[in-house]
């Protein structure tokens, strides 16, 4: 049961042959536990990243953005607005804008996803508040050691933002709503995204002035694109080969948790002789982590092989299909 005695549900889906059911997010996590599917040295590791970059964001955003009256992309330069205009705190803000999104996670992602997403976002204000009164020592009169600064921050943000996603995991906010609407209507996740940023770099215009909205512009920039190239790139696209004894089980996961489609391939081990079966998939770098853990998760001796794919052309991997 969540906040308000209101049940907290989410999607858990079993391999062919079972029911698909829909249990609550705890009854998923005591389902994963029994049947074995939970490596907790991944899982702490998992956690610890999570932990550290989030703390690390959060320094550069105190640190470095709200000295100079700028804003991060999201919700949580949705809250650094409200700060400056009203002076409610931005962890809060951020903290009660995320909480609508993240039940609805529970209800349409994946649920190690979403549990990790949790944590994350609700850490995230957590260090927010934490970390309000580091200031890193910058000569900010001097507009060259402003900028030097300012895109240190950006560096630091977009650097620490991408093992997060590695994980299979997310701080929350507009990423919840991007992922869930580019899911459903094939819209790419970064322009919804930049969308988002646009708007909310307007209203730091009307608050802050032009040239703190244009300096907000070019930090979001960095940030977005040193993340997109500490994780190889989010929307680059992978063949993926999964040998396994278990793909009767990985490939309806996959299908249904991901919402890629699977290939079946018949193959035979040259050495062995024996009959097998390749799992064939197409997936975003984004989607990597989340297959990988289900394909871990079910069979930890499974061997993937996960190869660049220069150009898919076809539905769900090209705008107009």
């Amino acid at each position: 049961m969540g906040p308000g005695g209101v049940a907290i549900r989410s999607r858990f889906w079993y391999p062919a042959g079972m029911e698909k059911k829909q249990i609550t997010l705890w009854g998923q996590l005591k389902a994963s536990l029994k049947n074995g599917n939970w490596n907790w040295k991944n899982e702490l590791c998992t956690l610890g990243i999570i932990l550290v970059m989030v703390t690390i964001q959060c320094a550069a955003i105190n640190g470095l953005y709200k000295p100079n009256g700028l804003i991060s992309g999201g919700l949580t330069g949705v809250g650094m607005l409200l700060e400056y205009v009203t002076g409610f705190p931005s962890w809060l803000t951020i903290l009660l804008l995320n909480i609508p999104l993240l039940l609805l996670a529970v209800w349409k992602l994946h649920f190690k996803f979403t549990l990790y997403t949790i944590i994350a976002s609700l850490y995230f204000s957590a260090a927010m508040a934490m970390t309000a009164r580091v200031r890193i020592p910058f000569d900010w009169s001097n507009p060259l050691s402003q900028l030097t600064g300012v895109l240190l921050g950006a560096v630091i943000c977009g650097a620490a933002a991408a093992p997060i996603v590695r994980r299979g995991a997310s701080t929350g906010g507009i990423d919840i709503l991007a992922l869930l609407l580019s899911k459903k209507f094939s819209f790419p996740m970064g322009t919804i995204s930049y969308g988002f940023n646009i708007l909310i770099t307007g209203a730091l215009a009307f608050v802050k002035g032009l040239d703190k909205a244009a300096l907000a512009m070019l930090v979001m920039f960095v940030s977005s694109t040193v993340f997109n190239n500490v994780l190889l790139g989010l929307n680059r696209t992978k063949t993926l080969f999964i040998i396994s004894d278990r793909w009767e089980e990985i490939a309806p996961h996959v299908l249904r948790e991901v919402h890629r489609g699977v290939t079946l391939i018949p193959a035979k081990g040259a050495y062995t002789g024996q009959d097998k079966t390749l799992v064939y998939v197409l997936a975003r770098t984004m989607e990597l982590a989340a297959i990988r853990r289900i394909v871990l998760d079910i069979d930890p001796s499974a061997m993937l092989s996960i190869i660049d794919t220069r150009e898919v052309v076809g539905r769900g991997f090209t705008p107009n299909n």
